[in-house]
């Protein structure tokens, strides 16, 4: 097996291992909420976050939807800020950052599943740089054409059409890592 055949074989494997691994079953989608909603409010109360209770409330959001329920955090409904419009609502960090997600769980099975979710945080301009920088966190649909890529975990760092496998986590670890785990330069590197 050469080339491409190894890579397919190897993103198979990858997806695989991440669809194994990842905590992908919860008690139900109000249950997964309240969870998010203590981090979030700890995150506010340990003056990470921005918000207060009330805005959090607002913010934090679940709907009924075609494919299950949907949890979102911040955003308009469930869609999407691929413009990365700061007038969208989202989450604000006190250093600058702010994010949004949207997760997707199906209650028709038990335990109930999430089937996709889209996390995305934007940093701040620093000196030297010409756009803000991002990073999203995607798992998609097991209908979504990039599971048929066996790509339906991964990640795009600072760009839209760069696809990398990524880690496998759940929303909650994307969440703690994106209020507490993601320290970055005030300026960038020399070189």
């Amino acid at each position: 097996m050469k080339g491409k055949n190894n890579w397919e074989k190897f993103c198979k494997e990858i997806q695989e291992r991440s669809l194994n691994q990842t905590l992908l079953e919860v008690e139900s989608a109000e249950k997964l909420r309240k969870k998010i909603f203590k981090c979030l409010n700890d995150a506010s109360n340990e003056k990470i976050l921005s918000e207060n209770l009330s805005e959090i409330h607002k913010l934090l959001k679940i709907n009924n939807s075609k494919q299950g329920y949907i949890i979102t955090g911040g955003g308009e409904d469930s869609k999407r800020n691929f413009k990365r419009d700061p007038n969208i609502p989202h989450f604000k960090l006190h250093n600058g950052r702010w994010f949004d997600f949207a997760i997707t769980i199906d209650e028709r099975c038990k335990p109930a599943q999430i089937l996709s979710f889209a996390f995305e945080i934007r940093f701040p301009k620093r000196e030297g740089e010409i756009a803000d920088s991002f990073l999203r966190i995607d798992l998609n649909s097991p209908d979504h054409r990039n599971d048929v890529r066996e790509l339906r975990f991964h990640l795009h760092p600072n760009n839209g059409d760069i696809m990398v496998h990524s880690p496998p986590m759940s929303p909650l670890e994307i969440l703690h890592m994106f209020l507490y785990g993601m320290e970055i330069r005030d300026k960038p590197r020399a070189s």
